[in-house]
Formats: structure tokens, sequence, C-alpha cells
């Protein structure tokens, strides 16, 4: 079989663009990276994910063998349990959040994302062009994809990846009805550095995993701590992230969820500004335990953040060509399940895959994209309505009995 040669443009440097970049350069397939952001580390990239065991097998299939093992190194303690519990600290539920998963690869970890993003960049240097913030493409089905960015450059590719996120212009282009949806739910999130003063207030089942805050009204309070783990900083001097804040920071991550009306800001969340995050949240717990009430006070205001859920619509299949889609670009789904991530994760080893088998002359590109988007959009979409109902059931006002 002859080996094809091609290169692949991917748009959007999160951790499923740079997930697949990892992938394909295992690969020898040629490929660069196109990131809006003006350098690789000044994006808030948040806190704490959770890989499960299929974003740990995407990582592996994709990661060079010193970068897994650096990623591996830099995990923090992972719990597996998830309690439900009301506003005043009663114990509703108790279970493993996920399915037991005991394997040397393909099991669960927790990590930090200024950390994980770290990993993928690593050795990518000179194929991740930062600053590029995509307006169109020009495609032409005999010949090569032409994408064109704000700054007036343009990249020439045979294949073109939307890794570009909820928001993705190369969707909006592309498939215009595959718009995700406002869901109508926020989120409000902060986080407290893991004081010993704090890990005394904090839920005692925090020990054991997250913890979710059920209260009588429509919104709940999601609860899990970072906590590093002593090797970490054996994984630290070769990612250079002293260069990086926080990550050598233990934590407790807050993230309140609900509908603007109940919490009383206007539907338009551009002009809600921290202060009035903060007053939202000592608002909203202003009944709850004390210890909660002192855990939201603690929260410094800097550190609060408002996301917008969205939901992609389970759109038909399309017609596959040399552009094609990944994690929130295709399928943005709320938070509620903590799969996002992992999904996107595993769209990115799925189609390194593909890729590969198309340049070692196995099939044609059309028929890899073909194969990949088949799967995604089974799994993918799957996982939207997931987390759509995990959604709806945290935000809904539940029966006066239950509490």
């Amino acid at each position: 079989m002859t080996r094809r040669n091609f290169h692949v443009a991917v748009i959007g440097g999160g951790i499923g663009g740079l997930c697949l970049a990892q992938r394909l350069r295992k690969a020898n397939i040629s490929v660069s990276v196109y990131e809006r952001d003006e350098a690789a580390t000044i994006r808030a990239q948040g806190y704490r994910i959770h890989i499960d065991p299929q974003g740990s097998r995407a990582l592996h299939e994709s990661l060079p063998e010193h970068l897994w093992n650096t990623f591996e190194a830099s995990c923090g303690v992972f719990h597996d349990g998830f309690t439900v519990i009301t506003d005043q600290l009663c114990e509703r539920q108790r279970r493993p959040l996920h399915a037991a998963a005991t394997g040397v690869i393909e099991r669960h970890r927790s990590v930090n994302r200024v950390i994980l993003r770290a990993v993928l960049q690593t050795g990518l240097e000179d194929i991740l062009h930062c600053g590029k913030r995509f307006l169109r493409y020009e495609e032409d089905p005999s010949g090569p994809v032409v994408a064109h960015f704000q700054d007036g450059s343009c990249a020439v590719a045979d294949i073109l990846v939307a890794a570009d996120g909820v928001h993705s212009n190369v969707r909006k282009q592309y498939l215009p009805d595959a718009e995700p949806t406002d869901t109508g739910v926020i989120g409000i999130r902060g986080k407290v550095l893991l004081t010993a003063e704090v890990s005394a207030l904090a839920p005692s089942q925090l020990v054991e995993g997250p913890v979710m805050i059920t209260p009588p009204e429509p919104c709940s309070l999601f609860m899990v701590m970072w906590k590093q783990l002593p090797r970490v900083e054996s994984a630290v001097p070769s990612l250079q992230l002293e260069k990086l804040s926080g990550v050598n920071e233990d934590y407790l991550i807050l993230a309140m969820g609900g509908r603007p009306a109940y919490f009383a800001i206007p539907t338009d969340t551009t002009s809600v500004n921290k202060a009035l995050l903060k007053e939202v949240l000592r608002r909203t717990v202003s009944g709850w335990h004390s210890d909660l009430r002192r855990l939201v006070e603690m929260i410094d205001d800097d550190e609060i953040s408002l996301n917008k859920f969205y939901s992609s619509p389970n759109v038909a299949a399309w017609k596959p060509t040399q552009i094609t889609l990944l994690g929130d670009a295709i399928h943005s789904m709320t938070p509620y399940r903590g799969i996002g991530g992992n999904i996107a994760l595993r769209d990115a080893a799925l189609l390194g895959l593909r890729l590969e088998e198309a340049r070692r002359g196995g099939k044609s590109v059309i028929a890899a994209i073909t194969e990949y988007e088949a799967a995604m959009h089974r799994y993918g979409f799957a996982a939207v309505q997931d987390s759509l109902r995990a959604m709806e059931q945290f935000t809904k006002k539940p029966a006066e009995s239950a509490r």
C-alpha cells in the first residue's frame, strides 16, 4: 500500500486540539495548531479536571511515552465517592460516582487543568501558532482548504479540524444548524485555598469524593477538592510549571448552578461583575449551614467566574468532507456529568487513529473522516443528552418532602 502524505490544520489549542496534534505527530502526520490566544499560557484554564478511563486511554494512545509518564506523575488525589447532601449538611445519598476502573491505563484520575495543558503543549512549540483568530475558510473539493485569520494571514491544509470550542467559528460556517443552545442555566464558580481551617469547615464527605449540595430551591452547589500527590514535584521541573500561577496550590472548588431569574441577575450576564456574583452567592446560601456560609465568604472575589451552559442539538449526520470537528465545537454539553473534556480527548485519539490509517494507505482521507464522524456522532451526542438530564435534575426544585 502507498503511504499518503497530507497536512492537518487544527483550529483551537484547547485540550482536544492539542491531544489531536500529539496523536498526529506520533503517527508522523504533518500538523499545525492555530490558537486565538496571544500566548499559550494566557488563558485562565480553570481548576481540577476529572480524567475518566476513556480520557486516560485517549491520552495514553496520543502522547509519547515520556509525556504520558509526566502526565501520570502530575495527577492528584482521586476519590470516587459521590455524596448528595442538603444545605444543612444532612446526607441524602452516597454512592460511587463512576463504575470501578482498576486498570493501569484505563482508570480515573484527577489533574490540574494548567498542568494538563502544559503536558499537551510540550513538544508542539514549533507548530503551535498563537494569536490566530479564525475568521473563515475557503474549500476546494479537489484541492486544499484555506483558513483565514483576523491578522490577515492564512493557512493551507488538506484537512481542517474545528477544535475551537462551543462558539466555534468553523462550525458556524460549516454546520450552521448545529449551533448550541443556551440552556438558561449558569454556573458561578470560585475556589478557596485548602487550609486547615477550610478543611475543618468543608463537608466531611469530601474526603471520599465530590459533594453536591441540594437545597429546596432550584439550584445546587458542587464541591470538590484538588490535592496534589507528593510525587507531583518530580514532574514540575520538566514542564517549567514554576512559571505558571497556582499549580502548587491545594484548593476547594465551589460551583453554584441555577437560572439567572432565581439568582435575580440579568439574563444578559455580560453586565454582571465579580462583586455582584459574590453577593449572589452570599444571598443564595444565607439560610444554609453556617460552615457553608463561611466557606462562601472565604472565596476571593478575583477567583469568582460565571459561565453560561450550552447544549448542542442532535443534528442529523452530514456528508463528510475534508473538514471535521471535535469536542465542544460539535457536541457541547453541560458540565453536570463532568465528561466533556474526556469526550474531546476520545474524539482526538479516534480521529488521529483513523487519519493514521489513511496515511498508511489503507483508506482514503474521506473514508477515515467518515468512520470517525459516525462513531463520534453516536457517543458524543449520547453524552450531550446524559449531561443535559443531569443538569435538569440538579436545577429543578425538589419536592418539599425530600428535604
